[in-house]
């Protein structure tokens, strides 16, 4: 299993990334990547971090939901998965993660 949790964000070109996941898996291995929503930066968040000196953000690109499936589709995983989370008591608001898992 490969895990990617709160980084995919800071990567600009997804590409590399399903490559390396489809080279490094082994057949019916899983790739799990739970990433902020797409609608969280749709509606302006972003990464940061406070610092004594005030909040820090950091260099984000927005990935969208068709974009996750077709770098997939394109290195042949399955969906296996498509989840997305909310805020405790947010389920109707905008989802803070989403989560899938492919299978090589």
């Amino acid at each position: 299993m490969i895990c990617c949790s709160l980084t995919l964000e800071h990567i600009k070109n997804l590409n590399h990334i399903f490559r390396q996941a489809r080279f490094k898996l082994k057949d019916h291995g899983l790739f799990f990547i739970s990433e902020l929503h797409p609608f969280k930066q749709y509606s302006g968040s972003k990464a940061r971090y406070e610092t004594e000196s005030g909040t820090e953000e950091l260099e984000v690109y927005t990935h969208h939901i068709s974009e996750y499936i077709d770098e997939a589709k394109s290195y042949n995983f399955e969906l296996v998965e498509l989840k997305e989370w909310f805020d405790e008591g947010g389920e109707n608001d905008i989802p803070r993660l989403i989560s899938f898992v492919f299978k090589k």
